[in-house]
């Protein structure tokens, strides 16, 4: 399975097994602690949405149409390229596409065709260099350029702070890992190696950028589908986070606490990964044979399936009405409060010891963006009906998410921006 995905992910976390899984996961986990999430990363997505609502705001006074999927790609890889890597990337500045983002979205559609192909097949393309297989050679050239430069940066930007003086604002992914022990020298030198941090970070670009993007674009639809619970949302902001009108120009000043009051934001945030789980697929290797709990036997050295998609949709987990957007079933009508779902049966961001370790990442930026722009924005899918899912690793939205932008109709407004 490992070999389907090795040209892309090479040995990252997403693919990485025993002592290798174990040091990438314990290094990476220092970064997304609750309070760089609250003190630095909250400040980073602030920054960065400020750009985001610009863009919405020309497209407003304009009648423009406009192609939010691909606006929520750049803005999550613009942002978490300086929360992960602390580098700029630039994918804001222009309308124009990063060459980064069209090859790598390409790339997870090529390697997921191997899943489906005879290894005969794909492997003769590769030979060859002709086909999916010729364009994967092309676009992980394209991919390795740009994440070279980013580890290049990183590494500049680390060697001008010493130990003793760098802080939370100066800790990224490629920091942290050439400050822990090990795996990190070629074999002829002490200096990193730096195919091992491409690795590393091509592996967290995935998980940081499509998750989120993904979400919000699936999001969009559902409100777009679904008006009452974009009514509820904009009430519940009005309510619970009256900072400012829609008008006012004071810079972005929501909280980590602010956005954890809006119970039902998060509640149709979940309904959404839920129905659209970033990774809807998630092959397996069986180790050794195993019985599960409900007697089921799966033989070692095979490989299963968890289909997240479809396990979202079975009325035995998640009641009759499994297939409806439906943000109540996640909030306690008698509390109010936010239902704890177990992780295996919500496994949109997997479980157990590979539970993802930017859940609260993603959430917090999910809630920042949502809430400043519904204070600020009504976007309206345009033939929501028509729009259906990419081939991909992922989950992507297939083609453009075409969509009008118009002015919020609140009494009142929270001032995000």
């Amino acid at each position: 399975m490992c070999e389907n995905l090795r040209d892309l992910l090479g040995d990252g976390i997403f693919v990485a097994d025993g002592d290798q899984w174990v040091h990438q996961r314990k290094t990476a986990s220092n970064l997304f602690t609750m309070r760089a999430l609250r003190d630095s990363m909250t400040v980073v997505i602030q920054r960065h949405a400020v750009v985001l609502y610009d863009i919405l705001q020309r497209a407003s006074d304009n009648k423009e149409t406009l192609d939010l999927f691909r606006l929520f790609n750049r803005f999550t890889i613009e942002a978490f390229a300086e929360i992960g890597f602390g580098v700029h990337m630039g994918c804001l500045d222009s309308d124009e596409e990063h060459p980064f983002q069209k090859a790598f979205d390409r790339a997870q559609r090529a390697l997921l065709l191997r899943f489906v192909r005879p290894g005969w097949f794909w492997k003769t393309q590769q030979w060859l260099s002709v086909g999916a297989e010729g364009r994967l050679k092309q676009d992980i050239e394209v991919i390795n350029a740009t994440v070279l430069e980013i580890v290049e940066k990183a590494l500049a930007k680390r060697s001008t702070v010493s130990n003793d003086e760098i802080g939370d604002e100066d800790k990224n992914i490629v920091t942290l890992f050439l400050d822990s022990v090990g795996g990190f020298a070629s074999a002829d030198s002490q200096q990193p190696d730096p195919m091992h941090l491409r690795d590393i970070v091509v592996n967290f670009l995935i998980a940081g950028r499509d998750t989120t993007a993904q979400t919000l674009s699936w999001f969009f639809l559902n409100l777009t589908k679904n008006s009452d619970v974009e009514a509820a949302i904009r009430d519940e902001i009005a309510e619970k986070l009256p900072k400012g009108g829609r008008n006012a120009t004071t810079s972005a000043t929501a909280t980590m606490q602010d956005v954890s009051q809006l119970v039902y934001l998060e509640a149709a945030l979940k309904e959404t990964l839920r129905l659209h789980p970033p990774v809807p697929m998630a092959p397996k290797y069986v180790v050794e044979d195993t019985t599960l709990s409900d007697g089921t036997f799966v033989k070692g050295k095979s490989m299963i399936v968890l289909a997240t998609y479809v396990m979202a949709r079975m009325q035995e987990v998640w009641g009759p009405d499994a297939e409806v957007f439906k943000p109540e079933r996640w909030i306690d009508a008698a509390t109010g409060k936010l239902v704890n779902v177990s992780a295996y049966k919500f496994a949109s961001f997997n479980a157990g010891p590979r539970l993802c370790l930017g859940v609260n990442l993603a959430m917090l930026e999910m809630k920042l963006v949502v809430a400043g722009l519904l204070s600020k924005f009504h976007v309206e899918v345009l033939n929501p009906e028509d729009v259906t899912y990419e081939l991909s690793l992922t989950l992507p939205v297939k083609g453009p998410l075409n969509v009008k932008v118009s002015p919020a109709k609140l009494p009142t407004s929270p001032d995000f921006a």
